[in-house]
């Protein structure tokens, strides 16, 4: 069997999430679909699984199999895929490459839109949030989330888990038309991203204080944290190997 690398980016608007789940559409079932046109020999793993209603720009998959991927099989697959999911590179891979195991970062990027202005074109990849935002607060904030921390506060955790995540990045930019959060890190527990930014837009809003999320952090088995931003507004941005 030949090993491949994909990149695909998708809408997760209309997914519930990534993963492949029974009778329920899913990103993996509709690639799964798609490839099965052309084989039902394979193996395939990903990067990392998204939940319902978040997007990725460069979700990676390897797959292993005796079909001979080229630009033919890629653009045809592209057309069953439709509009909402898309293989936008594909390269031959190492034996032993995996597309969870081997990555060393991945980047999220979450987007926030205010309400002094209608952009409808942002309404399925942002948050429209109705107040305004403190760029200084929220990046005073993000700051405590750098290193290595126990995140279980802010995450769906399993017993079983490792609950130590090292985030590289964590920063807000205001761009012309929208907020961006930006965080990397060598990976991500369930919900963490969106906790992290639900609990930064809690503390604006004086619903969380800034001493208690550094509580959330030292010891964070007392208490989750009960504030998470919507999944449209998270993209998984891009992993690196």
């Amino acid at each position: 069997m030949k090993n491949y690398k994909l990149s695909i980016s998708y809408d997760g608007s209309n997914f519930h999430g990534f993963q492949i789940q029974k009778d329920k559409k899913t990103i993996q079932g509709e690639f799964q679909k798609a490839l099965e046109i052309f084989t039902d020999d394979y193996e395939l793993n990903y990067s990392g699984r998204t939940d319902t209603g978040v997007h990725a720009k460069a979700q990676i998959l390897s797959v292993k199999t005796h079909l001979l991927i080229n630009n033919k099989i890629i653009n045809s697959m592209n057309k069953i895929l439709g509009d909402e999911i898309s293989i936008n590179s594909f390269k031959a891979a190492t034996n032993s490459f995996h597309a969870r195991y081997d990555a060393t970062h991945r980047t999220y990027k979450y987007f926030v839109s205010d309400n002094k202005q209608n952009l409808p074109y942002l309404k399925r990849q942002s948050f429209l949030y109705s107040k305004e935002l403190d760029i200084k607060k929220l990046n005073k904030v993000s700051n405590l989330f750098l290193g290595e921390h126990n995140f279980s506060a802010f995450s769906k955790t399993t017993t079983n888990q490792n609950p130590n995540r090292e985030v590289y990045r964590s920063q807000w930019t205001k761009k012309r038309d929208y907020f961006e959060y930006t965080v990397i890190g060598n990976s991500f527990l369930r919900n963490m991203v969106r906790n992290l930014v639900g609990a930064q837009i809690a503390y604006l809003e004086n619903k969380i204080s800034y001493d208690e999320i550094i509580k959330k952090l030292d010891n964070p088995k007392k208490q989750r944290v009960n504030h998470i931003a919507p999944p449209h507004g998270l993209v998984l941005w891009n992993v690196k190997y």
